[in-house]
């Protein structure tokens, strides 16, 4: 049987994911292919339950069927035993899943990943700021993980792929047991330009202890984690802590002293998470090439939309703050941030304008 073969066999076993790295420091898996039905001491050592799931699997012959099961899905199977596994979940650090689930394209587990995390009842603050990280780093390259959960998680992953840019979700449960509901639509443009990930097989539902295993993968896939808003017991702080466990970056967007949903972002910086307030600083801090902003020439403006794409450049303005700045006309102002809309120049957000 070959090493793919293997790694399935042994993910159907039902053992810890630390339990099971153990075994494979000390065997390989065609050893424990051998050494399973006669080993007392890897039978003790696995428990009675993952050892008769293993045995089970060993002398049953629908193992091969099951695999066929799952290319006729789409869905793709990568083991540690083959160069698509992710290098960093490699890291001892991570104590990788044997075994991925796959639908997308396999290829961004190769390139730059940060992980945007938070609160599923986020602020509108949270929103702005999951969004404008995650379709900046975007722009620059970087494949933006999540969790596909509500809140934080959606508002990256959909920024993202608004953006023109990559994005990775990695599931708490089965490829076939997409949760919440609310987000399936979502998953299927993923899907289809960007990466489903799991280490559940496919029809196993997410439960209260998924959750946690997931967040371990989503902070081992990326350089770098950002934490944008969480309150005191947010699972969003599970996955930095797993961040800093497999000695990762982490970031942390600061927020509002009297929010509930900034205790966990507020406490993190006062740990030593860096602040995350400029995509640009993380990139650096990540070694990451920055793009370069286009130049106003570039971009054939007139000279009204030229002094507000001026004055956009050194941060988000209202219109009443463009309209006191510029010295312009309310209505000259109005219409030119219009034009820059449509042209796609500007982005409004809520009651501000950004540059895109």
């Amino acid at each position: 049987m070959n090493d793919n073969k293997l790694y399935y066999w042994l993910s159907m076993g039902g053992i810890s994911d630390k339990r099971l790295n153990t075994l494979l420091n000390i065997y390989s898996p065609a050893e424990l292919w051998d050494e399973l039905p006669t080993s007392a001491k890897i039978k003790e050592f696995i428990g009675e339950k993952s050892y008769d799931a293993l045995m089970r699997f060993r002398y049953e012959s629908y193992l091969d069927g099951d695999i066929a099961s799952l290319d006729s899905q789409g869905i793709k199977i990568i083991t540690r035993a083959s160069d698509d596994f992710p290098q960093l979940l490699r890291q001892k650090e991570v104590c990788p899943p044997v075994l991925l689930y796959c639908k997308g394209d396999i290829k961004l587990l190769s390139t730059p990943c940060v992980a945007i995390v938070g609160t599923r009842a986020c602020s509108q603050y949270g929103r702005e700021a999951a969004e404008r990280f995650a379709g900046e780093l975007a722009a620059s390259g970087v494949t933006v993980v999540s969790g596909l959960a509500t809140g934080i998680d959606g508002y990256a992953h959909s920024q993202c792929l608004k953006s023109g840019g990559k994005t990775i979700a990695v599931l708490g449960g089965g490829l076939n047991c997409i949760t919440p509901v609310s987000n399936l639509r979502l998953s299927e443009e993923i899907e289809y330009s960007g990466l489903l990930l799991t280490q559940y097989p496919p029809s196993m539902p997410p439960t209260r202890y998924t959750f946690p295993e997931r967040n371990r993968i989503i902070s081992g896939l990326c350089m770098a984690t950002i934490v944008v808003e969480a309150g005191e017991k947010s699972g969003a702080l599970i996955t930095a802590d797993f961040a800093l466990e497999q000695n990762r970056e982490v970031f942390a967007v600061p927020g509002n002293i009297t929010s509930s949903r900034s205790v966990g972002t507020n406490r993190l910086i006062w740990e030593g998470a860096k602040p995350a307030c400029r995509t640009e600083d993380i990139l650096a801090e990540l070694r990451l090439n920055i793009p370069k902003k286009e130049k106003s020439s570039a971009l054939a403006l007139d000279i009204f939309e030229e002094k507000i794409y001026n004055l956009l450049q050194d941060g988000d303005k209202t219109l009443e703050e463009l309209i006191e700045l510029s010295g312009m006309r309310a209505s000259q102002v109005g219409v030119t941030v219009t034009t820059m809309e449509l042209k796609g120049i500007v982005l409004r957000k809520a009651n501000v304008y950004c540059v895109r």
